[in-house]
């Protein structure tokens, strides 16, 4: 975290908690009143609840160790989400216990993670606690923003200086699949801005999970935009997709090898610089 924007924090805690009072964190704008117990589309009032806290090594390589802390409630409804229960129910998770979390935090750093790794869901709609998290910690913690960057500007402008890399985890290149698939109209545009935004202020690693038979309408746009935005990211091809148990519009097999192995080649084609 830059020390300037550290010793902000709690001002811009309480501009976060302020938002949530006419909840437009997103570009769902729901407008709930979340402090007096509304919920919007991501199915939270104001409480903050984590369902994982973890030193993963399943990151990128240059990440791990990672400590991750799960946010529960998502902005976007994917149906080939791996953590869907918690989207969908988030208060079967436990109110996030700042004293315990911080405890934790610490006693993960001094076991050798690299980085405070904040996930969900979508960290985004959990911002005025993750903000609070943030306040209480060294302004030396390597913070990773693990994000689907579907948010409205007032979350780039709170977490600003406060995330040393932005994990941008990207799911569709187009709208259409985005809106089969993920539930939302205006995926494209709102992604690709908070993207550029991120790489004016901090690391960006462009993630990508690869979706078995969406080569030309999601990949290829992908790194066509990449190559020609923001030549100079780092970019993690993801082969692991998981299909999920029903029918619907998300491909029921897993990826071939052969469609990794495309899309890297596209990758190195296009002279990004590819992670694993």
């Amino acid at each position: 975290m830059n020390p300037a924007a550290h010793i902000q924090v709690p001002r811009r805690a309480e501009l976060a908690r302020k938002a949530i009072r006419h909840c437009q964190l997103c570009p769902r704008n729901c407008g709930v009143d979340r402090v007096s117990g509304q919920k919007g589309y991501c199915k939270l009032d104001s409480s903050v609840r984590c369902y994982r806290d973890v030193l993963h090594w399943g990151e990128e390589k240059e990440l791990n160790p990672s400590h991750q802390v799960y946010f529960a409630g998502c902005n976007l409804r994917c149906e080939f989400c791996s953590v869907a229960e918690w989207n969908e129910q988030p208060e079967s998770a436990e109110i996030m216990d700042l004293e315990r979390l911080i405890a934790s935090i610490k006693r993960r750093k001094s076991s050798g993670a690299k980085n405070l790794n904040l996930l969900g869901g979508e960290p985004a709609v959990s911002i005025p606690g993750i903000l609070e998290l943030l306040g209480r910690l060294d302004a030396s913690t390597l913070v990773v923003w693990n994000s689907n960057m579907y948010y409205n500007d007032i979350v780039d402008e709170l977490m600003t200086g406060l995330m040393d890399i932005c994990l941008a985890d990207t799911k569709c290149g187009n709208n259409d699949c985005a809106r089969r698939l993920l539930g939302c109209e205006d995926y494209m545009e709102i992604v690709k801005r908070n993207i550029i935004n991120a790489s004016q202020n901090c690391d960006v690693i462009v993630r990508h999970l690869l979706l078995p038979g969406h080569f030309d309408c999601c990949v290829r746009p992908i790194l066509n935009w990449l190559s020609a935005e923001l030549p100079s990211v780092k970019v993690s091809l993801r082969g692991n997709y998981v299909p999920p148990a029903q029918d619907g519009e998300a491909p029921l097999r897993y990826l071939q090898p052969d469609e990794l192995e495309q899309a890297e080649h596209l990758a190195e084609e296009k002279g990004l610089t590819l992670i694993r």
